[in-house]
């Protein structure tokens, strides 16, 4: 497969995978990231028409916030998870009974984040998915085969419910939030900040890697190996999330 165009700028990082008739792209930013992706998307010498898949790994506004004005200028088709659709249409983050952040360091830089509007937001434009867009329920095997891309799209939960990673034949993942590199200082050993599930997450780690997973291009963060995934297995429990309003005991 010819490389990928891997986009950096802002909080979220897009890739460009080839396929028939120009690119299937990997995650739509904040909404106020838009202007700078169309910059960086005109320098890599990319049409936006070019476009023809957006995939999103979930429904987050840092992942989606763009997604309805991309769609606006290259026409192209929304690929993700049915669980993603209703929140999308909503256009805000959907809230999961029993979820919280990794510490409480992720606690007070997300509530910063929120509240200077630095990518982080809990709301972001609707996007009302239509017949012509794709909606997986599970594992996958033959979609992205179909569409040109030789890869498959697994179900990976446990940031989100809705969350869905693209695994490569050749080995790339493309993880969105199931695990990230950045942010290490706040001590979330490759987890994200924000955790539905950590137990769940943990299994979906182990089943990219099982699924043959050699390189890790997170949304946020630099590309890793599945050895830094291995070293943090089971490093967090559920009851060790940091539930904003819930005292310790």
């Amino acid at each position: 497969m010819e490389k990928f165009i891997i986009l950096k700028g802002g909080l979220t990082n897009q890739y460009l995978l080839p396929c028939p008739g120009g690119y299937l792209m990997v995650e739509a930013g904040d909404e106020k990231d838009f202007a700078r992706f169309k910059g960086k998307l005109k320098k890599a010498g990319v049409d936006p028409r070019e476009i023809r898949y957006l995939f999103l790994t979930h429904h987050h506004g840092d992942h989606a916030g763009f997604a309805a004005r991309l769609r606006e200028i290259s026409q192209c088709r929304v690929i993700a998870h049915r669980d993603a659709a209703e929140p999308l249409k909503k256009g805000r983050n959907a809230r999961v009974k029993g979820g919280g952040l990794t510490s409480r360091r992720a606690m007070l830089l997300a509530g910063i984040m929120i509240k200077l509007n630095l990518g982080l937001s809990l709301r972001f434009p609707p996007l009302e998915l239509g017949e012509n867009d794709i909606l997986v329920q599970g594992d996958d095997n033959k979609l992205l085969r179909d569409l040109g891309v030789p890869g498959k799209v697994l179900h990976t939960p446990g940031h989100s419910p809705d969350s869905i990673s693209l695994l490569l034949d050749d080995g790339s993942c493309f993880c969105g939030d199931a695990a990230m590199s950045s942010l290490q200082w706040l001590g979330l050993r490759y987890c994200c900040i924000y955790m539905s599930d950590v137990e769940e997450n943990y299994r979906s780690w182990q089943k990219l890697i099982t699924a043959g997973a050699r390189t890790f291009y997170p949304a946020h963060g630099r590309p890793f190996k599945p050895e830094a995934l291995k070293r943090n297995l089971n490093r967090f429990r559920q009851e060790d999330l940091v539930i904003p309003g819930r005292r310790r005991v």
